[in-house]
């Protein structure tokens, strides 16, 4: 079966909340057709109704020849400055719901459980509300919480409450810095985003965050952003840089293949050399789409086909058909 762990909804009773939620500062506006303008505070987003229509969804699926989705929360709607009491109902909410549609399509539609990271003790409460009770499959993380990075002590609790349940974690892009120096050419979506993760990465391994929880089952998106290209270069900086080499308990090689990936990209010249390079991991490599950004990949199943098929067809079989099953450690 093939999996695609990054897949995002948004459900109508979620929509309903935040809209009237005045802190969450929230407006929708079709816009004719498929169209939709989502406005969050002074920023703009065109998103289409497939995000929040989940028979709009399963068709799209259909077309990318994508059978099981874990849902998470698209982007713009996380919003980690709320109070933490907001933060919670609306979490609660969006998980009920995600939550429904796993219980009315098991085959189809798994979920990433929404945390309110701004209060973390809260968050591993209902990780764990989700997980036990709900039946989704682990939670879904910003790569920082108003520009905390996941390193940070006051997180332990989620990361705690994740390694008790044996739950794997998603970490999407979140609140990328600087990037009032990105509001042109949709820079912030093309690389700020990316920029975010691999700062996030970067403080994981240095911050001890790995050593913490050595067995986490932890996901990045894009391709780790730039880390596992800056590889060879932090690996320089450690060399140098004795302070720094001090803070790391296993060569940074390990740390970054510790860590799963999931394959958007875009570039098949790049997706293989994170492989022959032995930047990543092959078994952590999972398929990802970002299905239904615009930016998303629109043929997942053929961009493994394109990287692997011919020089690693095993490989591409793997992507396809168990490494996102035994990341998630789905039975049926």
């Amino acid at each position: 079966m093939i999996v695609d762990i990054h897949v995002h909804h948004v459900p109508e009773a979620f929509v309903r909340f935040v809209e009237k939620a005045a802190p969450y500062a929230i407006r929708l506006e079709e816009m004719g057709g498929e169209s939709v303008r989502l406005t969050v505070g002074a920023l703009q987003y065109a998103l289409n109704k497939t995000f929040f229509d989940a028979r709009r969804l399963a068709a799209r699926l259909n077309e990318m020849g994508v059978e099981r989705a874990v849902l998470s929360l698209a982007t713009p709607f996380a919003n980690y400055d709320v109070p933490a009491e907001l933060a919670c109902a609306a979490a609660e909410i969006y998980n009920n719901e995600i939550a429904g549609l796993h219980k009315a399509a098991p085959d189809r539609f798994e979920g990433w459980a929404l945390l309110p990271m701004q209060n973390p003790e809260a968050a591993a409460v209902e990780l764990r509300r989700a997980v036990k009770t709900l039946g989704l499959l682990g939670g879904y993380l910003p790569s920082n919480v108003n520009g905390r990075y996941l390193d940070s002590a006051e997180f332990a609790p989620v990361f705690a409450a994740a390694a008790e349940l044996d739950a794997p974690l998603f970490v999407h892009p979140s609140n990328p810095p600087a990037r009032e120096r990105m509001n042109r050419y949709e820079l912030a979506v093309v690389a700020g985003y990316l920029f975010d993760t691999t700062l996030n990465i970067y403080n994981m391994i240095f911050g001890g965050l790995l050593d913490r929880y050595p067995a986490l089952r932890l996901c990045c998106t894009h391709l780790g952003g730039y880390a596992p290209m800056l590889r060879a270069r932090m690996q320089r900086e450690i060399d140098t840089n004795k302070e720094l080499a001090g803070r790391l308990q296993r060569p940074l090689d390990d740390y970054l293949r510790s860590i799963y990936y999931d394959t958007i990209c875009f570039e098949p010249a790049y997706a293989r050399s994170m492989v022959d390079g032995g930047n990543v991991e092959e078994t952590h490599l999972l398929l990802g789409s970002d299905t239904p950004f615009p930016l998303g990949e629109p043929d997942p199943v053929g961009f493994i086909g394109r990287s692997f098929g011919k020089t690693d067809p095993a490989l591409a079989e793997s992507i396809l058909r168990r490494n996102a099953w035994n990341f998630l450690r789905l039975r049926t």
